[in-house]
């Protein structure tokens, strides 16, 4: 088996290796072809860390690992798979590109995202001492089924390790893996004064209690089924959080216990970036860092590809990912509170990687391009333009400014086009996983290199 091992991580190495001078993504294939070769590949070399720390979840798990991954830098070295590659195939490349030819490992401490369906699948071949969840949201009903379902994975692995649980207190669906798991348990979650009475009728998930059936009451919202939750007929209610983050003048004031309040910059906009970087916080400090590691870690933080990234095009655009109703509402919002007209392409795919499944598009708050959104033209492209099309008409959209294209460089050529017809409009290009790297690819070729260098705007995956 030594052999195999060997054989494997040489075959993975190389192909690394060949795919990096061809200028392509090695996120995957490596470890791929490396599993295939040995499947305890990951077992063999997880066993040479010393700490693992673990970002799972709904939304929010590549932002949060790599603010995370970029504070735990400021005490040492560590292995991560920075792009959100996400499964066993991504995991192995990122181990691999840390280990010598001899199959050892350079560094010894890991900071990892792992989607939940993977995650009871390692969980016992890495010493994971932290796990955070970001949330629990429905997700590609293909892959996931439903919120029980993804709710079982997480505890199922969760309950292989001995970790501490840092989970979002505001989710009663995190909240439930808390009560149900015997690992220690810690919860982050935003102040009282940030509730808002909600005004739009969303589809929210995991509205009744999970320990007696009963709708959950709920004072206030954050967003989704975030919010002042409690049960009315148990014991069931949002916990007081272990660490309390409040947006104040633009930074974010965290409260943890006794201890000084301590304010942080907030590099990236938006409500579900504040709890994206309130879950890094809360986990930084669950790994014994200090306040100033993590300011330190929070300057040095560098936006992932694909979440609301501003591209020096001409006319300007900014490009982010959705992948579930909750997530794409977050998008939209964010949108919608840029002010000024705006030309919105909306690119679908129905591969694996994003789920067969898009009847998501239905649950969706697309009401909100005609309502709030200032959108004087939308394009809608990818494998599934057409049903994308039908949704915005049925959204109450005028028809008439829906351009229909499947061809994702065509479509994504023809909102430039109507935006220059518009005096210069930004570009707004929401994707799915496999038009993201695709489109990205595209708005890089459009980059005037004589413009500043891009901004970052909020994120929300």
């Amino acid at each position: 088996m030594a052999i195999r091992f060997l054989l494997a991580v040489w075959v993975g190495k190389w192909t690394q290796t060949l795919l990096h001078l061809l200028g392509k993504n090695a996120t995957s294939l490596p470890g791929k072809i490396a599993l295939r070769l040995a499947p305890d590949v990951i077992a063999r070399l997880g066993r040479q860390l010393e700490r693992c720390v673990v970002v799972t979840g709904t939304n929010g798990k590549t932002t949060t690992a790599n603010l995370l991954s970029s504070m735990l830098k400021q005490t040492g070295p560590q292995i991560t798979n920075a792009e959100g590659a996400n499964l066993q195939q991504g995991l192995t490349s990122a181990l691999l590109a840390d280990t010598t030819w001899f199959g050892r490992l350079r560094k010894k401490s890991a900071v990892f995202e792992i989607d939940e369906a993977t995650l009871p699948l390692v969980a016992k071949h890495l010493p994971i001492r932290v796990l955070a969840v970001t949330n629990v949201f429905r997700d590609q009903l293909d892959r996931y089924g439903e919120l029980d379902t993804t709710l079982e994975k997480i505890m199922a692995g969760l309950n292989q390790t001995e970790a501490v649980a840092v989970l979002n207190g505001d989710d009663p669906l995190a909240r439930h893996i808390g009560r149900q798991s015997g690992n220690r348990s810690v919860y982050f979650g935003m102040s009282r004064s940030m509730a808002r009475a909600e005004v739009r009728d969303q589809m929210r998930d995991g509205a009744f209690c999970l320990s007696c059936g009963h709708e959950l009451r709920y004072d206030g919202f954050f967003y989704g089924q975030l919010g002042l939750y409690v049960c009315p007929a148990c014991d069931f209610f949002r916990p007081l959080p272990d660490f309390e983050g409040t947006m104040v003048n633009q930074r974010l004031e965290v409260r943890q216990g006794s201890l000084p309040t301590v304010v942080y910059d907030v590099p990236v906009r938006g409500m579900f970036n504040l709890y994206n970087e309130l879950c890094a916080i809360a986990t930084a400090r669950m790994c014994g860092l200090t306040a100033d590691q993590i300011s330190a870690g929070l300057r040095r933080f560098a936006t992932p590809l694909g979440r609301m990234q501003v591209y020096a095009t001409s006319p300007v655009s900014i490009l982010n990912l959705i992948k579930n109703p909750t997530g794409c509402d977050g998008v939209l919002q964010a949108i919608a509170s840029e002010p000024g007209p705006k030309v919105l392409c909306i690119a679908i795919n129905d591969q694996a990687a994003d789920g067969r499944d898009v009847s998501w598009l239905w649950d969706a708050d697309f009401e909100l391009v005609p309502e709030q959104l200032d959108a004087v033209h939308c394009v809608t492209t990818g494998m599934r333009a057409e049903d994308m099309a039908l949704r915005l008409k049925y959204a109450g959209y005028d028809t008439t400014h829906i351009h229909c294209d499947p061809e994702l460089s065509s479509g994504i050529h023809h909102a430039f086009t109507l935006a220059a017809e518009r005096g210069g409009l930004p570009v707004y290009i929401i994707a799915t996983y496999t038009a993201l790297y695709p489109a990205a690819e595209i708005l890089n070729r459009k980059v005037d290199h004589d413009e500043p260098a891009p901004l970052h705007r909020a994120s929300v995956s």
